[in-house]
C-alpha cells in the first residue's frame, strides 16, 4: 500500500508513532498521538517550522489509512536554550474519538486513565499507573515465553506488578503485524541500541 510506504518516509517522526498509527488502521489499537518534530532552533521570533509539505504527506497518509485527526502545533523548550516545534496529531478511525483524545491530553495530568483507555493499555496496566503496583521500568523483562525480545520493544506503556505478563500479550500480535506490513518500521523499532 502507498500510504504505508509514505509512512515510512515521513521525517521527525519516530517509528514508535509510525507503528502506533499502523495498529490503528489495523484495529489492533482504537487511537494514537503521533507527534513530529521540527529541526531546533535558538531564537524564538525566528522558528524553525515543520515544512508545511511534510503535514499535508502526514494528511494524506491519514486519509488514504481512513484515519481521522485532528492536530495542534506548539513551539517548545529543547535542550541548550533552544527551541522546537512539535505538531501532535491525535487519531482514531472516528473523527470525534479523535477530538476526545485531543481534550484529554489538554489536561493529561488528571485524565491518566481515560488516556490509557484510549491509547488501547491494558486496565490493569491503567490501573496500576502511578501508584505503587506500577511495575518498575527495570524490572519489565527482555522477553517472555508469549513475547519475544523484538516484540517486547513494541511496549510503549507501564505495566502493573501483578498482571505484567497478560499485559504484554498483545506485543506479540502487534509486533507481527507491523513486520508483515512495513519490515522497515519494525526494524527501526526493534534494532539494538
Amino acid at each position: 500500500m502507498n500510504a504505508i510506504k509514505q509512512l515510512e518516509k515521513v521525517p521527525g517522526m519516530l517509528a514508535q508513532d509510525k507503528a502506533s498509527a499502523l495498529l490503528v488502521y489495523k484495529g489492533l489499537k482504537p487511537t494514537a498521538l503521533v507527534i513530529v518534530e521540527g529541526d531546533t532552533f535558538k531564537d524564538v521570533h525566528a522558528p524553525v517550522r515543520v515544512a508545511t509539505e511534510t503535514i499535508r504527506s502526514i494528511e494524506t497518509i491519514f486519509f488514504e489509512l481512513a484515519l481521522k485527526h485532528t492536530k495542534t502545533v506548539e513551539v517548545m523548550n529543547a535542550q541548550d536554550d533552544s527551541f522546537v516545534e512539535v505538531v501532535r496529531f491525535f487519531i482514531a478511525p472516528d473523527q470525534s474519538i479523535a477530538n476526545t483524545l485531543k481534550l484529554l491530553f489538554d489536561d493529561v495530568s488528571t485524565h491518566h486513565a481515560e488516556i490509557g483507555r484510549l491509547l488501547g493499555y491494558p486496565e490493569t496496566a491503567v490501573e496500576a499507573f502511578l501508584t505503587p503496583n506500577m511495575l518498575d521500568q527495570d524490572d519489565v523483562p527482555e522477553s517472555t515465553q508469549e513475547v519475544s525480545r523484538l516484540n517486547m520493544r513494541l511496549l510503549g506503556h507501564r505495566l502493573s506488578k501483578e498482571h505484567w505478563r497478560v499485559e504484554v500479550q498483545y506485543l506479540e500480535r502487534c509486533g507481527e503485524y507491523i513486520k508483515s506490513v512495513s519490515p522497515l518500521i519494525y526494524n527501526e523499532i526493534t534494532k539494538e541500541e
